[in-house]
């Protein structure tokens, strides 16, 4: 290679050495910057992407703000039932008095319900009722198929409202 070097001209080499500064710096836009810069425009994109989901966060958690504060004050006030009565005493007024095999108490905010045999088309709608109405929240839920057809044994877990 330097007896080649040696062998050119001063102004061959001159070329040369020019033509190789300009390759490396050729090689290092397209290896170098090139990437760097497509990398810095998909971070820019992920920014503003992430910017708009939390304005859409921020929006949305005051909206649930909003209307946890408008349903807080449209219910009623705790009664002052337990949470053992109320359950009961929906499950009764919903039809499912006959369904209502037991209720379990875990603690003083919190049963276990099994229904034997429920009309799946009331269940749902007394489940919706008591977190809707009652401010009591179904924890767990877990149907199996009963022998007749539309019917359900279900075993729920709820809990009362939070003070």
């Amino acid at each position: 290679m330097k007896a080649w070097w040696d062998h050119l001209g001063v102004r061959e080499q001159w070329l040369v050495g020019g033509g190789a500064v300009l390759a490396l710096l050729i090689l290092g836009s397209v290896l170098i910057w090139e990437p760097f810069q497509s990398s810095h425009r998909r971070l820019q994109q992920r920014v503003a992407e992430q910017r708009a989901d939390l304005a859409w966060m921020r929006q949305a958690a005051r909206e649930i703000q909003r209307l946890s504060n408008n349903t807080g004050a449209a219910q009623s006030p705790a009664d002052g039932r337990s949470l053992l009565t109320r359950v009961d005493q929906t499950a009764r007024a919903a039809g499912l008095g006959a369904a209502l095999k037991q209720i379990t108490p875990q603690s003083d905010d919190k049963l276990n319900a099994r229904l034997d045999a429920v009309e799946f088309d009331k269940l749902l709608p007394w489940l919706s009722a008591l977190e809707h109405e009652h401010r009591i929240t179904l924890i767990n839920l877990s149907v199996d198929r009963a022998a007749a057809p539309g019917r359900v044994n279900a075993r729920v877990i709820l809990q009362g409202p939070q003070p």
